[in-house]
């Protein structure tokens, strides 16, 4: 039988033990999808993870990263951090977030990702499950405040996939960046394609 996950470069910052690793891949299996591409050897960058048009990805992520084992963070509105959630979300990653109060956000992720020697910040650039005309450009400014690539990663619905990578080539220039980085999630479908920003 095929594998259903890659192997992770050894710099990549590692989570769980062998039982959930084979829990990820069996969730998998079961679901029918696989995970193709890979990841940077690097032990620290910023995952973008497009399109998010369901909360389903939310699982199907979470089976890969155990399949994989692989630790990661990522952010999540503060209203979701109800018990017992909340205790699913925090022990997967999860930093609540108030989007109420953005300012400074940037600056205070950033700074946090500085002084971390290994974290991987996923960060849907959607910033909702809903379609939207703008992407947020806030990953784009803490990678450059945190001094940190930025690898895409995707879903892909009719052919139960997530892809990762490539690392994408950024100028500094948001506009010019955040155009490259969306024409490049075109070739990809989410579960709800309605949902999904052109």
């Amino acid at each position: 039988m095929s594998e259903v996950v890659p192997q992770m470069p050894p710099r990549v910052p590692k989570g769980g033990n062998a039982f959930t690793r084979w829990v990820g891949r069996t969730v998998l299996r079961l679901l029918g999808w696989r995970v193709t591409g890979n990841l940077p050897d690097e032990p620290r960058f910023i995952a973008i993870a497009a399109p998010h048009t369901s909360n389903w990805d939310w699982a199907v992520a979470m089976a890969a990263l155990l399949a994989l084992g692989i630790r990661i963070n990522y952010m999540i509105k503060d209203s979701a951090f109800v018990w017992p959630l909340s205790l699913v979300l925090r022990a997967t990653g999860g930093i609540p977030t108030n989007r109420a109060a953005p300012a400074g956000m940037v600056e205070d992720v950033a700074e946090r990702l500085l002084d971390t020697p290994e974290i991987i910040m996923v960060i849907t650039p959607e910033g909702t499950r809903r379609r939207v005309e703008r992407w947020k450009t806030g990953f784009l400014r803490i990678a450059a405040l945190a001094q940190l690539p930025v690898v895409q990663v995707s879903w892909h619905y009719p052919g139960k996939l997530i892809h990762l990578g490539p690392v994408a080539e950024l100028s500094g220039d948001l506009d010019t960046d955040i155009a490259a980085i969306r024409a490049y999630y075109r070739q990809f479908t989410g579960r709800n394609p309605e949902n999904q920003s052109p």
